[in-house]
């Protein structure tokens, strides 16, 4: 791994120093740089999660990835600068199906850090932007929402506080559970090929993109453009419709990706699991 070209791709210039410092930079210049997205999938190509092939489709090629893409070169990024990381098993609630995922349909990174363990994840669209501290009921307070970890066994809980739109009510939303049970990349491959030919899965459903800006996030899917405005806890969306020739045009100028192959966009409906998790 080139770290220096790693680097330049997310535009952190700061301290290479394997402080918490440092991490919280990574992690934010990470999430504003690298598309969270599922497009080789319906271009007709195969995600593999080896990591020279990650690292040159997200550092050289300029795309992004989905969540085993993201978090395993952003392991490897860690690794490589002396931070002590570990890969464990997600599952991610899903916002339309609310149904969550089976075993290790989520890769989230624990960092260790003298006394405290922090999570990281680079690869999931509504996440935080800089690591939080794995302690149970502490709101930590970012720019793009206000989160908390609860736990239940060996079981924790990524929350987020938002409001209900009908009621002006504010609760708390469960994003994915996790356990801190080290893995390794090999036991992800499984549910990376699932997630590319199940129905079951979102990213075999619809095709996207999304990336955190400043102010909020952009998200390309199917035929729709959406902009998300985080202002507290309220989040205001704004939905522009596509004609499918103008998607390559905003996968350009708003993501900075140039795609080689023809997408196929695609927004189906989700099919629930056989199995509640």
């Amino acid at each position: 791994m080139d770290i220096s070209l790693y680097l330049d791709r997310i535009g952190y210039h700061g301290s290479t120093d394997p402080s918490l410092k440092t991490l919280l930079g990574l992690h934010k210049c990470h999430v504003l740089s690298v598309p969270f997205e599922n497009l080789s999938i319906h271009c007709g190509e195969q995600i593999t999660l080896e990591p020279p092939s990650v690292y040159d489709k997200i550092v050289r090629r300029h795309r992004g990835g989905f969540c085993f893409e993201n978090n395993s070169l952003f392991f490897w990024l860690l690794k490589e600068m002396g931070y002590q990381v570990q890969m464990v098993s997600g599952h991610v609630k899903n916002i339309f199906t609310k149904c969550y995922g089976p075993p290790n349909d989520h890769m989230v990174l624990l960092v260790d850090l003298g006394s405290q363990r922090w999570i990281c994840d680079v690869g999931f669209g509504d996440a935080f932007r800089t690591p939080l501290l794995l302690e149970a009921d502490k709101e930590q307070v970012q720019d793009n929402g206000v989160f908390r970890l609860q736990q239940e066994g060996s079981k924790w809980f990524l929350q987020r506080l938002s409001k209900d739109e009908d009621t002006g009510s504010q609760e708390w939303t469960s994003l994915y559970k996790f356990t801190q049970v080290e893995q390794k990349l090999e036991d992800f491959r499984g549910m990376c090929d699932y997630h590319q030919t199940s129905p079951n899965s979102i990213f075999f459903s619809k095709s996207f993109c999304s990336l955190h800006v400043p102010e909020g996030k952009v998200t390309y899917m199917g035929w729709r453009l959406i902009i998300t405005i985080f202002t507290g806890t309220s989040i205001q969306k704004n939905t522009i419709q596509l004609a499918e020739e103008e998607i390559p045009n905003v996968l350009r100028e708003r993501f900075g990706i140039m795609l080689t192959s023809q997408l196929i966009p695609k927004d189906d409906a989700i099919v629930p699991p056989p199995a509640i998790y």
